[in-house]
């Protein structure tokens, strides 16, 4: 009788051995490939935050995971090393759910399928037939691996064990439940979410609130008192002679035992301790299997102290010229913790700033002057305008503020203030290709409203960012005529003109007598706290108080003008 060869031996050694005695973490740990990674290998070490979220996927009495985390930690390299575990130790049908199906397929083309070919456990069960490996779906032997986006069409018919989903604050309100749904209730079921934080009151806001809320926290050195990392005890120089970078250099962490004097110094070393002795505590109850775990830059310590101390400075800076986005990125991003609206309607009444709208009659420029826009909103037989010249440091002063018949009409109006006819932005909402038609031959820009929270923008780096307004494109009239456009962020706009209307923000001037009209519709919106009515998802919207409001939307549209020339600052954070 031939001998069997060792490749068939191997083979049935590897089909008939025993699970794994290792905990899921400890399993992973230099055995998993990662591309790109701190290591070739995963390694629980550099990710010490990760060892009992991950360690859960053992554990059958949790079926919902909730994993807030800042970004930059390690949130998808945590998803690959689990994927891994599940594949060669724990098999059932695993679906993973990304923002959008672009989105996944370039990570299962690069990062997910180096893990899986290079992690020899997990290697050899792929199967052989190109039919069962595709990009959005592998069908191994033993088990099903799916990918979709958060879209109604990939979350509808799937029956699954485990669902992981990746950044889910960017998931449409409705979009988390449907994933929940595709587990059908199994008992060894297992629900992951894995974000930094969205706003409070969304879906994932909810689904934390159900979980029992652990936080990543040390003991103190010298008294031993547990705490997480919090914001608050971070200290630095308070003196604002000083330049944003020497504050940001005296950044060091304390202990929140105000009896306490123990400081931890910006370095990797003691930092990094902290974190190799830190576990996670519960500071809440929660539905019974939801278990939640958090946790916030500070512990990392490859982020040097004092360069999130410096993000923090300038988020505050962005703040006093009207710019809340830096900050809520800072509270989302690195805080991992969720943004909550100001909803105070702090609004005094508005006075002129010692000059009259006629001494700009003729073109006057104002000191220091960098731009000067005029915006439009079209109505059905008229036109309301204003005019503002700003300033580089993100000041304006209002020129003109009136009703106007015509289009004719504008084009004078430029032309008496000498407004650069690219400066001049309309809105085209209402009679589209009307404003179209004759926006086209002046070189004007048409703008449009929108829902919609921010527009994505990839830098030269590949990062993306999210701006308040999008790319310029371009439509064709009906008379084949080519005009350029821009959608705008409504809501997230008229949060900065608010900003600049109560003061927060640099100089926003009116004149001594500007109009009673002008100062009845520039307060006829309010933010409020709403109700979708198709997603029953909290919301905060600009919403109208009075009837006319073409004040408040001329100066939401210098905003976003003033937004694109980069007059105000702070988007690229």
């Amino acid at each position: 009788m031939k001998p069997t060869s060792p490749s068939l031996l191997d083979s049935f050694r590897r089909a008939c051995r025993p699970p794994a005695r290792l905990a899921p973490s400890a399993w992973a740990s230099g055995r998993v490939a990662i591309q790109d990674g701190l290591t070739p290998k995963y390694q629980i070490e550099n990710a010490p935050w990760q060892r009992e979220p991950l360690d859960t996927l053992a554990d059958a009495d949790a079926k919902e995971i909730v994993f807030l985390a800042p970004i930059g930690t390690g949130k998808t390299t945590f998803m690959e090393a689990g994927l891994q575990y599940i594949i060669a130790e724990d098999p059932g049908p695993t679906l993973l759910v990304g923002q959008t199906d672009d989105d996944l397929k370039d990570w299962a083309e690069t990062r997910m399928d180096y893990a899986i070919r290079n992690t020899p456990d997990t290697a050899a069960l792929l199967p052989q037939d190109r039919h069962k490996r595709r990009k959005m779906q592998v069908l191994f032997p033993h088990m099903s691996l799916f990918l979709t986006g958060a879209n109604l069409s990939g979350l509808q018919s799937k029956s699954m064990r485990r669902v992981f989903n990746d950044e889910a604050w960017q998931y449409r309100p409705g979009m988390l439940n449907e994933s929940r749904g595709r587990l059908h209730d199994r008992w060894n079921r297992q629900f992951f979410i894995l974000s930094q934080a969205g706003v409070k009151g969304d879906d994932l806001d909810k689904a934390w609130a159900n979980s029992d809320k652990r936080e990543f926290t040390f003991c103190c050195p010298d008294c031993g008192q547990s705490q997480p990392w919090k914001w608050c005890n971070v200290v630095y120089s308070l003196d604002e002679e000083q330049t944003n970078l020497e504050r940001a250099q005296s950044a060091k962490l304390k202990c929140e035992n105000p009896e306490c004097t123990w400081t931890c110094i910006d370095a990797p070393q003691p930092r990094r301790l902290l974190a190799e002795s830190a576990k996670y505590e519960s500071t809440g109850s929660g539905l019974p299997g939801h278990i939640g775990f958090h946790y916030n830059v500070l512990c990392n310590w490859r982020k040097p102290l004092w360069e999130i101390v410096l993000i923090w400075l300038e988020a505050k800076a962005a703040m006093k010229i009207g710019n809340t986005d830096p900050l809520r990125q800072f509270i989302q991003k690195r805080l991992a913790e969720p943004w909550e609206e100001d909803l105070t309607d702090n609004r005094a009444a508005l006075v002129g700033n010692g000059y009259l709208a006629s001494e700009y009659a003729n073109g006057q420029k104002i000191d220091g002057e960098a731009f000067r826009f005029l915006t439009v909103d079209k109505q059905r037989d008229h036109f309301w305008a204003v005019i503002r010249a700003w300033r580089a440091d993100g000041s304006s002063v209002q020129l003109y503020f009136g009703r106007i018949e015509t289009f004719d009409q504008i084009h004078d109006l430029a032309t008496r203030y000498e407004v650069a006819s690219k400066l001049v932005f309309i809105d085209a909402q209402y009679d589209t290709d009307l404003v179209y038609s004759a926006a086209s031959p002046m070189n004007w820009t048409a703008l449009h409203g929108s829902g919609q929270k921010s527009f994505p923008y990839k830098k030269k780096n590949g990062d993306i960012i999210q701006r308040p307004f999008a790319r310029f494109a371009e439509a064709s009239t009906t008379s084949g005529k080519r005009c350029r456009y821009a959608h705008w962020a409504s809501d997230r706009v008229k949060d900065i003109l608010h900003a600049h209307r109560t003061g927060q923000a640099a100089a926003w001037d009116i004149p001594d007598d500007v109009s009673a009209e002008y100062l009845k519709q520039i307060d006829s919106e309010t933010k409020r706290e709403i109700t979708n009515s198709k997603t029953k998802q909290v919301e905060y919207r600009w919403v109208k108080t009075r009837r006319d409001n073409h004040a408040w939307d001329v100066e939401a549209m210098q905003i976003v003008a003033a937004l694109m020339l980069r007059l105000i600052p702070g988007f690229d954070v």
